[in-house]
């Protein structure tokens, strides 16, 4: 009786084993599956790779201990998730990455890979806002664009940039091409909620339905193309700009083959203006020059918020990017001849800025007073930019260390200021142009003006650098307006819905 009731414990302990067995191989096989779907960790794809590499370390059981600044890891569990961050990271990003410091530690290596991709500071927001702002759209790519947009939004959500969806939907629609503009209306004029998903599933719908007339309807004669009379072409130019063209376009320095099977890349006009006739190269002047003023309008209101405190238009920057000196306010300018000249090209595609004049400027500080000539008059730009290019003409040199840089020229000191963010900003000086200092006094900086001049670094760090006559009630209660700003979290953005009237 005691052997035969012990067979049954004996067949219980089998079925526990091997439900163990089953799931220990289930486990080992999730792993490896997860281990090999996670990519390589590289500039541009941190959101996917976190969110895997996150999901590989849940299942392993030691993401809350990696994460935890109190739980150490024991010296195997080190040991492997340090292999396995490295591994997981293509060249670029481990020399970006591992350094001396935590080369030996995991927890190391995952605090400053979310650091590096996830940092809110604010040179990392402004690099994942600008981002997702210069995000272009290619009517040829629309899936490819649909997910960059939701790629990007979930990066600047991971920085700390939740802006509201009204918002992003209507940033979203400024990038939409002229040809879209119908589609556009439709979408802002909708009785529905304006949000991402919104327009992006009207992106899909208008991608779709293009995909199914190409197939289905017959080939149709290319209206901008060489080869067709000019008559013929200036009657389709006109039909058709009336009319929803859901067809992909060609735009300029972009051929699209899609658009006809007889328009070739030899005969677009958008390739080779040069061979287009003379009323379509005027039309497209002018639509750029208004479309160029239109843009130029826009990012500026869009710098000018980022960058919203005291007198932005004040600061002076050293820019290596700047082939000549440029101020914006006639203050600055011991003399000035206005006149109408050529336009100053910025960064923003073919954008440009009108210059209203040539001059000289002086600049005055306690010790010393400087003159730079040939300075250009550009009303429109934010930031006053000098040269560097044009001071080294000038038998001058940059010095830089510990955050401050000075412009020397032999013994002689030009210009000095600080380094922040790889920006040079100059000092600002005491009075301009011919404007005296009588009216200039040496008073104690304010809490502002020593915050702005560290760079916006956090107050508690400053204390060695402020004056003992600034209270410690006035440093608790201190908030800067240009800090808050820059979180943008909830701020709108005044204007952008103005195309839909």
């Amino acid at each position: 009786m005691a052997e035969a009731g012990a067979r049954p414990v004996v067949q219980n302990q089998n079925v526990g084993l091997s439900d163990t067995t089953r799931n220990d191989g289930f486990r080992q096989a999730m792993l490896k599956a997860a281990l090999d779907t996670t990519p390589q960790l590289t500039e541009e794809n941190y959101s996917v790779w976190k969110d895997k590499m996150s999901g590989l370390l849940e299942l392993r059981g030691v993401l809350d201990v990696l994460e935890s600044p109190f739980t150490p890891l024991s010296k195997d569990e080190n040991a492997e998730l340090k292999l396995l961050l490295i591994s997981k990271m293509d060249l670029v990003t481990h020399n970006n990455v591992i350094n001396s410091d935590n080369r030996n530690s995991a927890k190391e290596i995952w605090k400053t890979v979310k650091e590096r991709f996830a940092s809110s500071q604010s040179s990392n927001r402004a690099r994942i806002f600008n981002e997702f702002l210069y995000l272009g759209f290619k009517e040829d790519a629309i899936e490819s664009f649909i997910t960059d947009v939701r790629i990007l939004i979930k990066k600047m959500i991971d920085v700390g940039i939740d802006l509201p969806q009204d918002i992003l939907a209507y940033l979203i629609l400024f990038k939409f091409p002229n040809s879209l503009h119908y589609l556009k209306l439709q979408i802002m004029h909708s009785d529905k909620t304006l949000n991402v998903k919104f327009v992006c599933n009207h992106l899909t719908q208008f991608n779709n339905e293009s995909k199914a007339e190409s197939k289905d309807s017959p080939l149709s004669e290319a209206a901008l193309y060489s080869g067709k009379n000019e008559k013929f072409n200036r009657s389709m130019r006109l039909s058709k700009s009336n009319q929803n063209q859901k067809g992909s376009r060609c735009i300029d320095g972009f051929h699209n083959p899609k658009q006809d099977s007889n328009h070739s890349s030899d005969l677009c006009w958008h390739l080779h203006p040069d061979k287009a006739p003379e009323w379509w190269r005027e039309g497209q002047e002018k639509w750029k020059s208004n479309k160029d003023k239109n843009h130029v309008n826009y990012y500026l209101s869009l710098v000018t918020l980022w960058i919203n405190h005291g007198d932005p238009k004040s600061k002076i920057i050293l820019d290596s990017g700047a082939s000549a000196h440029i101020f914006n306010d006639e203050r600055y300018f011991s003399k000035l001849e206005l006149q109408d000249l050529d336009s100053i090209k910025t960064g923003k595609g073919n954008a440009t800025l009108p210059i209203k004049g040539v001059g000289e400027v002086t600049l005055r500080w306690k010790e010393r007073c400087i003159t730079l000539k040939e300075c250009l008059y550009v009303p429109d730009i934010v930031i006053n930019l000098v040269s560097p290019g044009c001071l080294d003409q000038k038998g001058c040199s940059l010095l830089a260390s510990d955050g401050r840089f000075k412009v020397n020229k032999g013994p002689q000191l030009v210009l000095k200021g600080f380094v922040n963010n790889n920006l040079y900003s100059v000092e600002e000086p005491i009075s301009v142009g011919n404007q005296t200092t009588t009216h200039y006094t040496t008073s104690t900086p304010s809490l502002q003006e020593i915050h702005e001049s560290f760079g916006h670094a956090s107050i508690s760090r400053l204390d060695q650098f402020i004056p003992s006559a600034i209270s410690q009630s006035a440093k608790a209660e201190f908030e800067c307006k240009a800090c808050v700003l820059s979180k943008i979290t909830k701020q709108p953005f005044k204007g952008i819905s103005s195309t839909a009237s």
